[in-house]
């Protein structure tokens, strides 16, 4: 052996090294923490329309999707477009930055869209158009 423990050599050492365990832990959670994705959880799974200089925006007071089957959600919630408006003047009640992000899925068709930002422009509202970054 590399050193003398001063004692008997049929002794049998009765420690546990913790060390290779707690490195494996951290491994791991290094893995789990890398491996795991951070999703915007709104409920909608829409296939946003790509762009090459889409941004990241921090303000998000409310959110429009738009999904492929027609529906409208405001801040996660199903609405109709007949009260979409009264929904936006009151979630934007009181808010400095009058903005809405709007989430339209590629494959809704262009009427529906230009409808729903017209529904915000008349709430008095900015349009920030969700997009996905193009690589």
């Amino acid at each position: 052996m590399a050193f003398d423990t001063g004692g008997d050599d049929d002794e049998v050492i009765a420690n546990i090294n913790f060390i290779p365990m707690i490195d494996i832990s951290l491994v791991l959670l290094i893995i789990f923490m890398v491996a795991t994705t951070f999703v915007n959880v709104t409920g909608i799974d829409l296939k946003l329309p790509k762009a090459t200089t889409a941004k990241n925006s921090e303000l998000k007071t409310v959110t429009i999707q738009v999904s492929t089957m027609k529906d409208v959600f405001l801040n996660g919630e199903k609405i109709t477009l007949d009260i979409l408006k009264a929904g936006i003047n009151e979630k934007l009640i009181g808010a400095k930055d009058r903005s809405v992000v709007v989430n339209i899925d590629s494959a809704v068709d262009y009427g529906l869209a230009v409808k729903v930002m017209d529904i915000v422009n008349q709430a008095d509202a900015a349009i920030i158009l969700a997009t996905e970054i193009d690589k």
